[in-house]
């Protein structure tokens, strides 16, 4: 499947998973170990940032701060991300999501397919690694993310 096809399935996902998710357990723990759903929404979120800056810097030589927190420090990385959304409402992680999936989504269809599969363009995730590669890293990790989702909502609804 094509990185962008495999993109919007990825977002597709998160919002049919979080569709009239009960308000009153999005700042419940337990959906993945410690976080609640709103935490999980707030890592996929800087996950949706990293994919932003990676699009970007296939296009542009720009400064990736993402990445580079990321790089090397990944369970760190994730703990901050979560931590600075700690304080936002469910509506303003998930509206931060939406605004950043939607950039993701721009900058992908502006790249040419033979940019998206050339080797060695996402370091990061190995030496011959591509931005097709990234997005399939995504679409996993945000498929592991949503079952968990999925599972939380029907052990609060037993």
């Amino acid at each position: 499947m094509n990185a962008a096809k495999l993109l919007e399935q990825s977002h597709m996902m998160v919002l049919q998973t979080v569709d009239d998710f009960p308000e009153s357990l999005w700042d419940t723990p337990g959906a993945s170990e410690s976080w609640s759903v709103k935490d999980i929404i707030a890592h996929l979120t800087s996950y949706e940032h990293l994919l932003v800056e990676a699009l970007t810097r296939l296009v542009s030589d720009t400064p990736t701060p993402y990445l580079e927190k990321f790089t090397g420090r990944k369970s760190e990385f994730n703990k901050n991300e979560v931590a600075a959304r700690q304080y936002h409402t469910a509506q303003q992680v998930i509206d931060e999501y939406n605004e950043t999936q939607l950039q993701s989504t721009d900058l992908l269809a502006k790249i040419p397919a033979a940019k998206i599969t050339q080797a060695g363009t996402m370091p990061e995730f190995g030496k011959e690694s591509n931005m097709a590669d990234m997005v399939n890293i995504v679409y996993a990790h945000t498929n592991e993310h949503c079952a968990q989702i999925k599972a939380f909502r029907e052990k609060q609804q037993a």
